[in-house]
């Protein structure tokens, strides 16, 4: 087990791109309150007619009231911590509760889900398909993370396994650590896993890709300006 202690700090303040499915739309809810009072009451109203504000919205019991964030693009933000990942594997450094993973590299962003898109469609038997996706740009920091790059070929940058990971990630978590700075598994350069919301704010869509699979990975990624480029599955 990794002693978190030991961990050097990595001083964040950049741009940042996170990659989602286009089908998950934004929830305003987080937009139309600026307090966790307002927020609270906003909800309990609008659930009475909406059935589905819930799995809109997520667990927002997972995200502790003093770190919840509101107003203009919140539900950017907060619905990467109000979902657990519902693949059995869980990510990289969480299982049980979100992460906002993030690149300040677009391309590793998109190596990033490229990965794990395709994992998805071959273990669901899909041939050939497209894809939509949107990239959500934010600004992550000024924030200090706990930085594991020094530890490459450790246990933690399994490609396959993320048990050794998520131990850390449950332990930095239970620290009430704003995250992770650590190497890109998929691509050459670096992530973040940030592990609490207020860490991250401005998030605004920034564009819509298509992704084109076939024969088990993700061939080329479409720019839905026309462009294309080809991304290494």
């Amino acid at each position: 087990m990794i002693d978190i202690a030991s961990l050097p700090g990595s001083e964040v303040n950049e741009t940042v791109f996170r990659v989602i499915l286009a089908r998950y739309p934004q929830v305003s809810l987080f937009e139309r309150v600026s307090s966790p009072q307002d927020w609270d009451v906003l909800y309990a109203v609008e659930s009475l007619t909406n059935p589905r504000l819930r799995d809109a919205v997520g667990d927002i019991r997972l995200v502790p009231a003093e770190d919840r964030v509101y107003g203009d693009g919140a539900s950017w933000i907060m619905a990467a911590f109000t979902h657990p990942p519902v693949d059995v594997r869980g990510g990289r450094f969480n299982r049980d509760f979100g992460l906002y993973y993030c690149s300040s590299d677009e391309s590793v962003a998109i190596a990033e889900s490229s990965f794990h898109r395709a994992r998805f469609l071959r273990e669901s038997r899909i041939e050939k398909t497209s894809q939509e996706l949107r990239v959500i740009r934010a600004q992550l920091g000024p924030v200090t993370l706990r930085d594991v790059r020094h530890l490459w070929g450790h246990a933690i940058y399994d490609p396959d396994d993320y048990r050794a990971a998520q131990q850390l990630g449950h332990a930095l978590r239970d620290a009430k650590s704003f995250g992770i700075h650590y190497h890109s598994v998929r691509a050459d350069g670096d992530c973040y896993g940030v592990m609490r919301p207020k860490a991250v704010s401005d998030a605004v869509h920034w564009r819509y890709l298509r992704y084109h699979y076939a024969q088990g990975a993700i061939q080329d990624v479409e720019w839905l300006d026309g462009s294309r480029r080809n991304v290494i599955a």
